[in-house]
């Protein structure tokens, strides 16, 4: 059915193609016959011109010849006569070819005969005229050719002829707007058989040939994206009828296939999942430790940097002299002393925060005294809070037990805090250490009364080499380690760290213990 479709189609397109060409090829006929018809009369016209215009030079020439005798020249006479011959020969070619094309045309060839008989006739006359002695006889005789022959007999014969052959350029014009008219009126015509043609056409393919193609491809596309339910509708002429049939037949046995991999699937995901926890696991582990690696490389290449150039420096400075006192060579090896044991300080700090990022950190775990923890680091920090009238005060709430940690980890930790809390009290001030029992936990609070932390830099305190953008000299800020530091030491025990602070208030650091041991550091 859709091929007979496609046929009629064609045989309609067909003829629209064929008629266009047959009224392409009769519009280029029909012009190039009236053009050619045109073309003979314009050149007649063109030619009667040339010729009344030679007739009047001759003319001119024969009355300068009688009036003047020998001082006209005459040879030029014959050249306009040879002319006139010439234009005479060439009107009665177009006349003869202009009757051949268009029929006879009224007077035209014998009008040219008349036409040349009166010029040669005048040109007789004026021969005539030589005969006559100089004189009234001859001038009264040339102003009766002049004004009887000339301005009345041959004007009258020119415009004749000029005015004929000017109307047949006009037919001729007239027959190609005519012709233009028609070729107007035939392509519009065919122009609308066309569109009515074509919404034909359309109308057909789309109810025999585009609805059931639409389905087809809109059924394609779901199948593509998994509606495996979508079926063609049905209804459609035999031969796609049949198409429905084996699209929808192939969709029920993508669908039971579809079903089956699903099953396979879920199978195989449940063992992936499985296999991917462990590989999860254990790139984890690789990533910890290749994290450590990088820190670690990072952190030393940064920190190591100014110490030993200090120390390079002494040691270039103590060399290149030759008469140095003994305290001069001491104040330069007191001074590479102390980068040496702050760089030794600082390698045990990085190199404790390495391990903690890897998670290898060993804790020597035992029973402690968190209060006995905190008078042995009171005792130790003295001598920094009393020059500066800072008072150290440490209480014990709800405690009930012991800690159970790494006493030397914890007592560093509580030197660090006190440090860093030293660093910023003002003179006359207090700052309050308390331990508390919480359920299974033990809490560690320090508090100060110093300016407190900018809030921008609160949640970075804790970053390895991070100072604070308020930090100036005069605070004795370090290298940034320390509490970086005290968070690995509080991570390495299971617990966790975290800082409060206001603007002109103080600080508050908080830290937790569990009270029952974790050993997976």
């Amino acid at each position: 059915m859709y091929r007979r479709k496609i046929r009629w189609v064609a045989w309609l397109g067909a003829a629209v193609v064929a008629s266009a060409a047959a009224l392409a090829i009769w519009s280029v006929v029909a012009t190039q016959h009236h053009l050619r018809q045109a073309k003979t009369a314009n050149s007649l016209l063109a030619e009667h011109l040339q010729l009344s215009v030679r007739s009047y030079r001759l003319f001119k020439q024969l009355t300068d010849e009688v009036l003047l005798g020998t001082l006209a020249n005459q040879a030029v006479a014959r050249n306009k006569q040879a002319a006139i011959d010439e234009s005479l020969a060439r009107i009665r070619y177009l006349e003869l070819k202009q009757r051949d094309e268009l029929g006879p045309v009224p007077g035209a060839v014998e009008d040219t005969d008349e036409l040349e008989a009166l010029i040669a006739n005048i040109a007789e006359n004026f021969e005539a005229l030589h005969a006559l002695p100089p004189g009234e006889e001859r001038a009264s005789r040339v102003s009766g050719i002049l004004e009887d022959q000339i301005d009345i007999s041959f004007r009258d014969a020119v415009n004749t002829a000029l005015e004929r052959q000017q109307g047949v350029v006009t037919r001729m014009d007239h027959q190609i707007g005519a012709v233009h008219t028609q070729l107007v009126g035939v392509s519009t015509a065919l122009l609308i058989l066309a569109l009515v043609g074509a919404f034909a056409a359309n109308r057909l393919l789309e109810r025999g040939i585009a609805r059931p193609l639409a389905s087809l491809y809109e059924a394609a596309r779901a199948l593509g994206r998994g509606e495996l339910h979508h079926r063609v509708p049905r209804g459609f002429d035999a031969e796609f009828e049949e198409m429905a049939v084996a699209f929808n037949s192939m969709a029920d046995q993508l669908s039971e296939k579809e079903a089956s991999r699903e099953e396979t699937r879920r199978e195989l995901e449940a063992a992936v999942e499985e296999r991917t926890a462990a590989l999860q696991e254990a790139n984890a582990t690789l990533q910890r430790s290749d994290a450590a690696r990088r820190h670690f490389f990072a952190d030393v290449s940064h920190e190591l940097r100014t110490p030993l150039t200090v120390i390079r420096g002494e040691a270039q400075v103590a060399l290149r002299g030759t008469n140095r006192s003994e305290d001069e060579y001491r104040e330069a090896l007191d001074a590479i002393l102390d980068q040496a044991v702050g760089l030794s300080r600082l390698v045990d700090d990085m190199l404790f925060v390495a391990r903690s990022d890897a998670r290898t950190i060993r804790l020597s775990r035992r029973t402690v005294d968190p209060g006995q923890l905190c008078e042995d680091v009171f005792q130790a920090m003295r001598h920094k809070a009393e020059p500066r009238g800072v008072g150290l005060q440490c209480t014990m709430d709800n405690a009930g037990g012991h800690l159970s940690a790494d006493p030397d980890r914890v007592r560093q930790l509580l030197m660090i805090l006190l440090d860093n809390a030293l660093r910023y009290s003002p003179t006359g001030s207090t700052i309050q250490v308390r331990w508390t029992q919480v359920d299974d936990h033990w809490h560690l609070r320090v508090e100060d009364r110093g300016p407190g932390i900018d809030p921008q830099d609160l949640p970075h305190i804790f970053d390895r080499f991070f100072r604070g953008t308020s930090e100036d000299e005069s605070s004795g800020g370090g290298m940034g380690l320390g509490l970086a530091v005290a968070k690995a030491i509080v991570q390495a025990h299971g617990g966790d760290i975290h800082a409060e602070s206001t603007a002109g208030v103080g600080t508050v650091l908080h830290a937790s213990f569990p009270m029952a041991p974790d050993d997976s550091l």
